[in-house]
């Protein structure tokens, strides 16, 4: 187990925006990536698709447009975007303030981080008569996960047509914890909102905005909330196959 945070990952190439990279192969990753980005109003995530790879974007700050092609579907802070593989998409800032987002993605795409997704000139264009599977979810929305402690949104998941990855959106009010049960998978917490203390092989560290829990399969952990305002956490997992 890894705790990392948004804000320490190697940039990468996409665009005109500031991307990072924080959960990747290079540090260990094989199942499950995680990126960051920050784009001033006006810039754009260029273009693309993934050949094998979902994509599973989140809306931090600010707001804007997925872009297919000339089609611009509008999303906001509290967004998140399902992007199946082969779909074409990027994410334009449309607004006159910052724009952060993250984005989770399986199988890892090798070739965004090579910087072979990055042709804003000539990026691909959705077929004529597609019907496109991205789906714009706001999370708070999304339906309960039953019988957890907090409020748990299933945001993304088999069930909602996924092939490789979940996402959660979990809200902790004061007091309430968990523990994450050992699945055989990677998986990662992205701590939103709040503050949460966690404990693993009896060390307890603090947690704060925007840092990160990466997860190899069988790692376990105990998070409770902490603070005056409630913890939001994204959790996001490779589906094992």
């Amino acid at each position: 187990m890894q705790i990392l945070n948004l804000e320490s990952g190697t940039p990468f190439r996409m665009g005109k925006g500031k991307n990072w990279r924080v959960v990747h192969p290079d540090m260990g990753a094989t199942q499950i990536t995680l990126n960051h980005g920050q784009h001033a109003p006006g810039q754009e995530f260029t273009q693309h698709l993934h050949d094998e790879s979902e994509d599973m974007i989140v809306v931090l700050e600010g707001g804007g447009h997925i872009r297919q092609g000339d089609v611009y579907t509008p999303i906001i802070a509290g967004d998140g975007i399902f992007v199946p593989a082969r779909e074409v998409h990027g994410t334009v800032n449309t607004t006159d303030q910052p724009a952060r987002l993250i984005s989770f993605q399986s199988p890892p795409d090798m070739a965004l981080y090579r910087g072979e997704r990055d042709h804003p000139n000539d990026s691909p264009k959705p077929e004529l008569g597609h019907r496109s599977g991205v789906q714009v979810i706001s999370m708070a929305k999304a339906g309960p996960v039953f019988g957890k402690s907090g409020d748990w949104r299933s945001v993304v998941s088999p069930e909602k047509g996924s092939q490789h990855l979940s996402l959660d959106y979990v809200q902790l009010n004061a007091g309430e914890a968990f523990t994450h049960e050992p699945i055989g998978a990677e998986s990662i917490y992205v701590l939103i909102g709040g503050g949460a203390t966690v404990q693993t092989n009896g060390e307890t560290s603090t947690l704060g905005l925007r840092d990160v829990i990466f997860l190899n399969p069988e790692d376990t952990f105990s998070l409770s909330q902490t603070g005056s305002e409630s913890t939001t956490l994204l959790h996001c997992w490779a589906l094992a196959k």
